[in-house]
């Protein structure tokens, strides 16, 4: 089997990745050629990408999830968000040490994204003895900050799934999308931008990507075998 490269999108440098997923999808939509399964670098999935990504085009969009930015994921034994148990039916959730939480509240971020807020009870966050595993802030209690129930759910999902030997298989396969990134800068100088002009660089990308199928249909017709991954010379030292 042929792996080709069937859509080609070309943006200034500034466009964040995770803008670009939705165009991707839509593309790939439009074309009929839409996947069940889209393997994925954190860059392009967030939580509510992977739930809109199933429930408006059921594609089921992999990868590692963006990792939580609170400090309490870089200390050991810290108390994180996903320790926290999260009764959604109750509104309600109860941290490593037991205790239930005492407020919950639904807000809207100033970009329009919708977010539920939970806090502790104050005299049960002053009086635990492992505070600082939970908490910096030196009088308040504990607050969570937490996405919808949908997109809390795929995250953990997301996040869970590459702790699974079954997991890590399936995400495997991406390596060959870093590949053909890697051909089409070794072989057809994809880095460099010959001309002046979105318009003119997509038409490059677009033709540099038709090279790169030419080539791989013609290895497969002649059953040619593919190339081992490249080992570079600093890790062949540890070898």
């Amino acid at each position: 089997m042929a792996n080709l490269p069937t859509h080609v999108m070309t943006t200034a440098a500034t466009v964040h990745e995770a803008r670009c997923t939705v165009a991707i999808h839509g593309a790939l939509a439009a074309k009929g050629l839409p996947p069940s399964e889209h393997l994925v670098d954190s860059a392009y999935a967030d939580a509510e990408l992977l739930v809109r990504s199933r429930e408006e085009l059921g594609i089921a969009l992999i990868g590692p999830g963006r990792p939580d930015p609170a400090w309490q994921t870089r200390v050991e034994g810290a108390f994180t968000a996903e320790r926290f148990e999260v009764d959604w039916g109750r509104r309600q959730a109860r941290c490593p040490q037991g205790k239930l939480s005492v407020g919950w509240s639904e807000r809207v971020e100033g970009t329009g994204r919708p977010y539920v807020r939970v806090s502790f009870r104050h005299a049960d966050c002053s009086a635990c003895s492992v505070r600082a595993m939970c908490t910096r802030k030196r009088y308040q209690p504990r607050h969570l900050r937490l996405p919808p129930q949908a997109e809390y759910k795929a995250l953990r999902v997301a996040r869970g799934r590459l702790t699974t030997a079954e997991g890590r298989r399936l995400y495997a396969r991406r390596a060959g999308i870093e590949g053909t990134i890697s051909q089409g800068v070794r072989a057809f100088g994809l880095r460099r931008a010959r001309y002046r002009g979105l318009a003119k660089i997509h038409l490059q990308h677009v033709a540099t990507a038709a090279a790169v199928n030419l080539g791989r249909l013609g290895d497969w017709l002649r059953a040619a075998r593919r190339a081992t991954a490249r080992t570079s010379r600093f890790a062949a030292l540890a070898a």
